[in-house]
């Protein structure tokens, strides 16, 4: 120990002075125990003088020898049970303790000495005395000494009625634990008396009733200072009380001075653990308990971290003794690998005679290291019969600042007992420890810990785990259930294997870059199509030392194969591929933005590339990634005006909500997905048939595809459009608004299962409460002569503007010859978000006709909408209005490119040009003046005129009194706008444009 442990003891000391026992094996505090030196409290070489003995009892009184002639000798170990010792010479070494008032003063005082003489040759040796010499009565407080025929003498005030130890002698190289009491309250024939380790060698007579304030110093090693004869002996201990302790008190200083120092007591040897056989439990021993006489002594800490306090049933000849393992104890954790907790380097065990019944045990851990626990796990006491702590018993510890306490403690003589808490979950090859599911394996609340698989074992999770990091040790397999969720808060370390069957998902929650270390690897198998003429636009979930390349990718049977001819060849084992069809994209330059790529092409997180299928093996085939899990923080630099292929680089789904919200200020807001059609037999690229899926905030559409007729649900698709969650392996397109950087975190994945078609959160560390999306959303489907439809969407939402909005509204991503979008200022789209609803409005939209024949539309899907709500398809050549809300419109067309003659209406009348005796009225827009006005309307009699946006919009009303014929517009955006007449016949409508 250090040096300045000694001032942390004086600190402590004086802290828990009113709180607990901490003198000596837990008896007396600063306020009785008025000297307290020990050599194992020193820090300093073997060999060297010492200067100072400090004083541990919290009270100052240190122990100094200034004159280098006289300093005694500092020894790390000795005789006395190998603990340090400080060895007087017996010729001159002496050391001074000045004079304080709690060191006389008194009417009772209690004195002990551990020491091994080494001169005893019959002339006086002087333990300690606090005199100023033999011949005076005045400031004699007391000596004790060696004499005559090396008996034990004490002289208490005066020399008067000095005795000696009777029939006992002493003897050089022998050790001793030595004491005497002085008690003036009582009888003069039984005041004091001296003891020599718990036996009483004899009483004696005093005649004083107190021990006067003397001036004089107490010296150590002569009867006073300068005395011309010295004690030569190894000193280890020196306690002093300014009282004398009762009966139970004095067992328990015996006992905590026995053990520590292994001298054997004859009588009231209680404490058993110091011993070989018990575990030499010799430190800091103390003690509660009752002696015969009733006296009791009920709180006790002494010299360790350890209080034990209140105990519930206490009678004569109940005690319990406790010691720990170590003198020096660093306080430290480390794994338990019988039980698997982090267990206190440091034990203590537990003697006990009779029952004390439930006692409270607290321990003081200022200097406890608890760096590594986790706050969510409590602190235990955990108590056992065996030294490794298995069948044990557990209490959880309530901390309060630096004291840590349980109640209600029950020990049995033998036990064993130390600090705890969990941190990890153990997979030991035939037992799971300290889960909290079946079997004690991990589940869905044990986030706090971390799960170690040992080294060349294997396991299955069957449940969702969600944990604190992860610990695959070398040759350690992890195997996850298909299904199952592994959701881990920090780091994996694979040495061995992760492998996640089916459709089990690895979601890691912390922020921030990558964890993951380790020689092993996490397998994930992803399906992809068979047809030798289809793309899978893939994202790997992994990495090997960064990147990713295919290179790296297995099937069943193991690391595929690659051919430079156009099609896979399925009947190899492993699969071979043909690497013709390894592309990149990310450009500006349409079909000549693709770059191919090689099979060791170097590919970062998060880049998504294209792979035609294996040809073998039914519809999809089934790959193998493996490498260590991509994690954290990944991101990738794109530039204005590009598309690029990026994908999932989880092995978990993607929330594609959360990630385009993070994404927004980079790229337009919606995600493309490649849908080829299963029915393509051709590499050329003129014969392929598919189109790209959208997924946005407002909601997704399916790929085009090819059906022989039009109904309700998912518009007969090739595949289910897209949810908002990604698929693990994954590509996918994104368009770039702005140059920057397309970020991916862990705060985006999601526990989503392809099988189910899930759409909402499954991660334990999140609601799973569906969230009901009340928007209200229309889809139109729209199929040409050849059967290939094409489906629309329309949605309403507070966050979208009548004007194009990011991550709300899509842009075509493919059109084909025969196609159909909206269209808002001449950009085609895919997807439309308005604000709110009216029933007034008249949506434009585009219309590309090729091929002449008949053309079908029809409402393919609505949600939320109102009560008797219908959608027309309005013809502006004709004025006729179809309803396609619940029937299939055919309409003969025979080529067309443009929006001008087909809107989306929602009420038959909504904007009718019809004239009803208003034809002769006529509007004049002044650009200059911007000002709109109507001639020729003072006798139509109208009583309304309501102007609306282009898309229906209502921006006000005028009525009667109100109507006017003329109105500025210049607070108006520019734009197109409809000036809506009404008189009682009927109603007219005039568009204009405001620049």
């Amino acid at each position: 120990m250090k040096n300045t442990l000694w001032l942390f003891s004086f600190i402590c000391m004086s802290f828990f002075a009113i709180h607990a026992q901490t003198g000596p094996g837990g008896v007396g505090n600063v306020s009785n125990n008025g000297l307290w030196l020990r050599t194992d409290v020193i820090n300093q070489a073997n060999g060297t003088a010492i200067t100072t003995w400090n004083d541990n009892s919290g009270n100052g009184n240190s122990a100094n020898q200034t004159a280098v002639e006289k300093q005694p000798v500092f020894y790390t170990s000795s005789a006395l049970n190998n603990m340090p010792i400080i060895r007087f010479d017996g010729a001159n070494d002496e050391m001074s303790i000045a004079d304080a008032d709690i060191l006389d003063n008194t009417a009772g005082i209690s004195m002990y000495a551990v020491l091994r003489p080494n001169n005893l040759n019959g002339q006086p040796r002087g333990i300690l005395g606090k005199r100023i010499t033999y011949s005076t009565s005045e400031n004699y407080s007391y000596t004790w000494f060696f004499y005559s025929t090396d008996k034990l003498y004490l002289d208490v005030v005066t020399s008067n009625n000095r005795f000696d130890s009777n029939n006992t002698k002493f003897f050089n190289a022998t050790n001793y634990i030595l004491s005497w009491n002085f008690d003036g309250t009582l009888e003069q024939s039984q005041r004091s008396n001296m003891v020599s380790g718990s036996d009483v060698m004899v009483t004696h007579s005093e005649n004083s009733t107190f021990i006067p304030n003397g001036n004089q110093p107490v010296t150590l090693g002569a009867l006073n200072q300068g005395y011309g004869t010295y004690l030569g002996a190894d000193y280890a201990e020196i306690i002093q009380f300014n009282e004398k302790l009762n009966a139970a008190e004095q067992i328990i200083v015996q006992n905590y001075l026995s053990a520590k120092y292994n001298i054997a007591l004859s009588t009231n040897d209680y404490y058993m653990q110091d011993t070989v056989a018990n575990g030499n439990f010799d430190f800091n021993v103390a003690g509660i308990g009752q002696a015969a006489d009733g006296t009791n002594h009920t709180d006790s800490r002494g010299s360790g971290i350890v209080r034990i306090s209140s105990p519930s049933a206490l009678s004569n000849q109940d005690f319990l003794f406790w010691g720990e393992d170590r003198n020096d104890a660093s306080y430290n954790f480390t794994t338990n690998n019988s039980v698997f907790t982090e267990q206190l380097d440091s034990k203590w065990r537990v003697s006990k005679v009779n029952d004390l019944g439930n006692v409270t045990v607290t321990f003081d851990i200022t200097n406890v290291d608890l760096s590594n626990k986790q706050n969510c796990q409590p602190l235990q006491l955990v108590v056992a019969n065996n030294v490794n702590f298995t069948s044990s018993t557990v209490y959880n510890l309530t901390i309060t600042g630096n004291t840590a306490t349980a109640n209600n403690v029950t020990f049995s003589d033998g036990d064993f007992f130390t600090l705890q808490y969990l941190d990890e979950i153990v997979w030991d090859g035939t037992s799971f420890y300290n889960g909290s599911g079946v079997a004690n394996a991990p589940n869905a609340t044990d986030e706090c810990l971390r799960f170690t698989i040992k080294a060349g074992t294997t396991v299955t999770l069957n449940e969702n785990a969600h944990i604190r990091q992860i610990d695959v040790e070398n040759g350690a397999s992890l195997n996850v259930a298909d299904g199952i969720l592994l959701e881990v808060e920090n780091e994996l370390n694979i040495d061995g294997e992760v492998d996640l069957i089916g459709e089990a998902q690895l979601i890691q929650n912390h922020s921030g870059t990558n964890l993951n270390t380790g020689q092993g690897a996490l397998k994930k198998r992803q399906q992809g199509t068979s047809n030798l003429y289809n793309y899978n636009y893939w994202s790997s979930p992994v990495n090997r030392e960064g990147y990713w390349q295919l290179s790296f990718l297995e099937d069943a049977d193991g690391v595929v194969n690659f051919t430079n001819a156009n099609n896979a060849n399925p009947t190899t084992s492993p699969v071979t591929l043909s690497d013709r069809w390894f592309y990149q994209y990310n450009s500006s330059s349409g079909y000549n933005g693709w770059n191919l790529i090689n099979p060791t092409t170097e590919l970062l997180p998060g880049l998504g590339y294209t792979m035609k299928g294996s040809g073998g093996g039914g519809a999809n085939y089934e790959y193998l990634f493996k490498g260590l899990p991509n994690d954290g923080d990944l991101s990738i630099t794109a530039n204005t005006g590009n598309d690029i292929l990026i994908g999932n680089p989880y092995p978990s789904a993607l929330d594609a909500d959360v990630f385009i919200n993070d994404n927004l200020s980079v790229i337009d807001g919606s995600l493309y997905f490649w849908e080829h059609f299963d029915s393509n037999t051709s590499h050329s690229l003129s014969n392929y048939e598919g189109g790209y899926a959208v997924y946005n905030l407002m909601m997704s559409l399916p790929a085009i595809s090819d059906s022989s007729g039009l109904t309700s649900g998912q518009g007969n698709t090739s595949k289910p459009e897209p949810t908002k969650n990604v698929t693990v392996g994954q590509g996918f397109f994104v368009s770039i608004d702005n140059t920057g950087a397309i970020n991916f975190n862990n705060a985006q994945r999601v526990f989503a299962r392809e099988s189910q078609n899930e759409s909402v959160y499954y991660r334990s560390s999140q609601s799973n409460t569906i969230v009901a999306d009340d928007r209200m959303k229309l889809k139109i489907a729209f199929k040409d002569p050849g059967n290939y439809v094409r489906i629309i969407g329309l949605g309403y939402d507070e966050n979208a503007t009548n004007g194009y909005d990011k991550g709300f509204d899509a842009r075509a991503f493919d059109v084909q010859k025969n196609e159909m979008y909206w269209d808002l200022d001449d950009e085609k789209l895919s997807i439309l978000a308005l604000s709110q609803y009216n029933p007034s409005q008249e949506l434009p939209v585009w219309l590309k006709v090729e091929d002449v024949g008949n053309y079908k539309f029809k409402v393919d899907e609505l949600q939320n909408v109102p009560n008797e709500f219908s959608v027309f398809l309005k013809d502006n050549e004709t004025s006729m209005f179809y309803n396609i809300t619940n029937n299939e419109v055919s309409l003969w067309l025979d080529g067309m490119e443009n929006s001008e003659r087909f809107s989306i209406v929602f009420q038959e009348t909504v904007l009718n040009i019809e004239d009803f005796n208003l034809n002769n009225i006529s509007l004049i827009y002044d650009a200059v003046q911007k000002e709109v006005k109507l001639l020729d309307i003072e006798h139509s009699g109208i009583t309304k005129m309501t102007l609306y946006s282009v898309f229906g919009q209502q921006i006000w009303t005028k009525i009667d009194n109100e109507i006017t014929t003329e109105f500025n517009v210049s607070d108006l955006t520019d734009g197109v706008y409809l000036l809506k007449l009404e008189n009682n016949e009927g109603a007219k409508s005039f568009k204009f444009v405001k620049n």
